[in-house]
């Protein structure tokens, strides 16, 4: 089963830097596009995310995730461009999660959505307003 699922995580990879579906079966040896998209839908739907119609929604906010996870640390360390990037992308899964039907109209905080709404409030110099009184 984990090999299963290994598989699917890597299909999911593929998809999410632009494989198409049918280089996506050829690279890991699914017997057709349909079996790569599968496992595309598959993956996506162990995220939480919503399978097609939205299709388009669900990958590009799984790409936008795979970001933030690379810039995560860089951010955490007070790295400022990362910090820029972390927030834009933040901006960006807001706007595509508004487009997508299937979201609930409200969602609880993440510790993301946490650590962004405390950037926002910091003032000049990576102090927060408070501190820099």
């Amino acid at each position: 089963m984990a090999e299963a699922e290994d598989r699917r995580r890597r299909a999911l990879e593929l998809h999410l830097a632009g494989a198409t579906y049918d280089a996506i079966a050829q690279a890991l040896g699914y017997a057709s596009r349909s079996g790569a998209y599968k496992a595309v839908q598959e993956a996506l739907a162990g995220l939480g995310e919503p399978s097609a119609p939205e299709d388009e929604i669900a990958t590009a906010v799984a790409r936008l995730d795979a970001m933030l996870t690379g810039l995560w640390a860089k951010a955490r360390r007070g790295d400022v461009q990362a910090i820029d990037r972390v927030l834009r992308i933040e901006e960006r899964r807001a706007v595509l999660r508004a487009m997508s039907p299937a979201q609930p109209e409200t969602e609880q905080e993440t510790p993301l959505d946490e650590f962004t709404r405390r950037l926002a409030s910091r003032g000049a110099g990576g102090r927060t307003a408070k501190a820099a009184h």
